[in-house]
């Protein structure tokens, strides 16, 4: 997953950088580090990510709005 790829995903579910990094467990400076280049997507947080868009729409929400309660 790439920067670009990051910002894409975290604006598909119209979240800030840093409700994106806590939805896939990780800090809030490596999400902004992520968006940003400085330091490549963990293969954790990509999975993560692509596990997410796995689900249907109204899970992948359901399962978005448990991780930033």
């Amino acid at each position: 997953m790439t920067s670009e790829e990051f910002n894409a995903w975290a604006d598909k579910y119209n979240l800030s950088i840093e409700q994106a990094a806590k939805v896939l467990g990780t800090s809030r400076a490596n999400g902004f580090k992520y968006a940003n280049g400085s330091r490549p997507v963990s293969k954790a947080v990509a999975y993560g990510a692509e596990a997410i868009d796995l689900l249907a729409q109204k899970e992948s929400l359901k399962l978005i709005q448990k991780r930033l309660a």
